[in-house]
């Protein structure tokens, strides 16, 4: 495909799409919301996750597991570059930075301890997508976790916030869903 081609109207309404998509995987992981994974993914997709590799249906329920002991979890995406290979077929790579709030039992790192106190970790990964359309719909049809590095904070990372501050939740009462309910744009 030309590089005029890549750059096309149509195309960045495409591009527009495709990184919806990046964005709506982060939120529904960060949120807890994972059954939207299903707009995110073909049915028939499969995902590398490095300690899980299946289906989005098994995805779903692996994250439903790890992410029980996880109180916060927070994707920050940067760079975003797409590469299309033909008319319905795209490549995606996804630069970010992943925080979360995890235990030994949820940690991706390799030392985990039986210590189930929680900590912070930090890691750097990149998403490395195959999209295609169907239906007029991008959607990822494989997603390879590539990881960079990773870090676990020490304990005094979180002393915690004055009072006056709104909490964070994962669930349907943090702020974020309160205002989505309010204004309709929560299904």
């Amino acid at each position: 495909m030309s590089d005029s081609d890549q750059f096309s109207l149509s195309r960045t309404e495409d591009r527009a799409e495709i990184q919806h998509r990046i964005h709506q995987f982060c939120r529904a992981v960060d949120r807890m919301q994972l059954d939207e994974l299903n707009e995110v993914f073909h049915p028939d997709a499969y995902d590398d996750h490095g300690v899980f590799k299946g289906t989005p249906a098994g995805f779903i329920e692996w994250a439903h597991k790890r992410h029980a002991t996880i109180g916060y979890s927070s994707h920050h995406v940067s760079n975003i570059y797409i590469e299309f290979s033909s008319e319905d077929e795209a490549f995606a790579e996804t630069y970010l930075m992943i925080w979360q709030s995890v235990t030994p039992s949820s940690s991706i790192m390799a030392d985990a301890s039986a210590d189930e106190s929680s900590y912070e970790m930090i890691s750097s990964n990149r998403y490395v997508d195959r999209f295609t359309r169907r239906d007029g719909r991008w959607r990822i049809q494989t997603r390879t976790v590539v990881p960079g590095s990773a870090m676990r904070l020490g304990d005094d990372v979180n002393p915690g916030l004055a009072d006056g501050f709104v909490r964070y939740t994962r669930d349907e009462h943090d702020p974020a869903e309160q205002l989505r309910l309010e204004l309709g744009v929560k299904a």
